[in-house]
């Protein structure tokens, strides 16, 4: 059921992202991470797969700040070990929108920035379906494969962190590898 959930998600962000002005401009992005990290909240600290699916780009403001609106799920890493059919595995999914900032800093390697709110669905116990709001933040060195027109490809290594202070305080870090790709 999960998978299904995170199917629905998915498509769900990608149509948001069709009607959204930031398919309007001449450059947007398409990304995906994963990797792996801790999700905790009213459960002990426990290791997670993590991984999202994103849109970025720029709505039409001034200066080098783009927008990435996310779909992150993260899972009890043992989902991918998963032996038994019955065994619930904890997880969280959620939305974050984030402002990111990005600086070149050598040839074609950059660093990137960001700081967002973000809404989290916190499964982490079978019998807990409550949706939190918080913050989140990233870093990410990578480098820049773009041609001249800006199409092309971004390779990272990043780092997430977020914070809910509503209800079960769900909250996960996040190291991984990070792909997109500009139109």
């Amino acid at each position: 059921m999960r998978i299904y959930d995170t199917v629905i998600a998915g498509i769900f962000i990608f149509l948001i992202a069709l009607a959204s002005p930031v398919i309007a401009q001449s450059s947007f992005g398409l990304g995906l991470n994963a990797g792996g990290g801790t999700i905790g909240g009213n459960l002990p600290s426990q290791g997670s797969f993590n991984s999202s699916l994103f849109i970025e780009g720029n709505p039409g403001f001034k200066g080098n700040i783009n927008f990435r609106l996310s779909f992150i799920f993260a899972s009890d890493i043992n989902i991918l070990l998963q032996q038994s059919a019955n065994r619930y595995s904890p997880f969280i999914k959620g939305l974050s929108l984030e402002a990111l900032t990005s600086q070149t800093l050598e040839g074609i390697v950059y660093a990137e920035e960001g700081i967002g709110i973000v809404t989290l669905n916190d499964r982490t116990f079978s019998n807990v379906n409550a949706w939190d709001t918080g913050i989140v933040f990233s870093i990410l060195p990578g480098v820049d494969l773009r041609n001249d027109a800006q199409q092309g490809f971004k390779l990272g290594i990043g780092a997430g962190y977020g914070l809910t202070f509503t209800n079960t305080n769900v909250w996960f870090l996040s190291v991984h590898l990070q792909t997109e790709y500009y139109f």
